[in-house]
């Protein structure tokens, strides 16, 4: 039932703005998340001349990717909240994997990659406006290899050093989607996700909030198993280990050679494939 539910609502959404160039598509939903704007608004631009990507970090964004934020009002404990960019990103790659990109998957926290090369970033950012608390995901998709968007992808750094390399959608589908479609389709499955995400934590006060979407949340992830540095946002290492996974609060869990878990929080470091494996 509740994915029938959530399935009625990605019907029922008022349609996406579009346009050419914003300042960031995130700052625009925000002040309409402020206003009161419906969950499922969105606003998607061809560039941004203000985009950030975590941390406060500049996010270069000229024209050739798709830049969309995405209106979410899921009614969960300030608590859980932080639930929700995974559950954004499992949205994601919904989206991606229903148009044709089959390997799409995660690297911890909710970037979306294929392989170890970077196709999407996911920013969620909460507010509060005349109708409580609202949550805005933005996310940028390469969509094709133009020379300005490969620039984009591998100045953006995460806020971190060691970026990925960039991967870009027309080289995985057959053929790629307009770019009011492609916007849709993510716009609706992130939507769904969040929405399915908020009814199975319905009157949870324990666990954590990715309690519920752990299982998916980990399968999504190809760097599960492989040995991993966690990199400090001057580039040095803070741990060295196998990525087991991660536990009901998003934290990810290294066990080191030595065999200790080191728990690392995604404010503390990114995971990068070790130079040595």
């Amino acid at each position: 039932m509740a994915m029938m539910n959530s399935e009625n609502m990605a019907q029922d959404l008022s349609p996406i703005t579009f346009c050419d160039v914003v300042g960031s598509t995130n700052d625009e939903v925000r002040k309409l998340g402020q206003e009161g704007a419906e969950a499922g608004t969105a606003l998607a631009a061809h560039a941004q001349t203000e985009g950030r990507g975590r941390r406060g970090h500049l996010w270069h964004s000229p024209a050739g990717g798709l830049y969309l934020s995405v209106l979410l009002r899921p009614q969960v404990s300030m608590q859980m909240l932080m639930g929700l960019p995974a559950a954004c990103a499992l949205g994601a790659v919904d989206a991606l994997r229903s148009l044709g990109v089959g390997e799409a998957g995660i690297k911890w926290p909710n970037d979306i990659v294929i392989a170890d090369q970077k196709l999407a970033g996911i920013l969620v950012e909460a507010g509060y406006g005349e109708k409580g608390v609202f949550a805005v995901c933005g996310i940028g998709v390469n969509i094709a290899p133009q020379q300005e968007v490969r620039r984009a992808v591998l100045e953006e750094f995460d806020g971190f050093q060691r970026p990925l390399t960039p991967a870009f959608l027309s080289d995985h589908v057959e053929q790629v989607p307009d770019f009011e479609q492609l916007a849709t389709t993510i716009r609706d499955a992130i939507v769904r996700r969040a929405k399915q995400w908020e009814q199975s934590m319905a009157g949870r006060t324990v666990a954590g909030p990715l309690a519920t979407i752990l299982d998916e949340y980990f399968d999504a992830m190809p760097a599960v198993g492989q040995v991993m540095d966690a990199v400090l946002p001057d580039g040095r290492s803070m741990a060295t280990g196998v990525f087991a996974g991660m536990d009901v609060w998003g934290r990810a869990i290294l066990v080191t050679q030595d065999g200790e878990e080191v728990t690392i929080s995604a404010e503390q470091a990114s995971l990068r494939r070790t130079a040595s494996a």
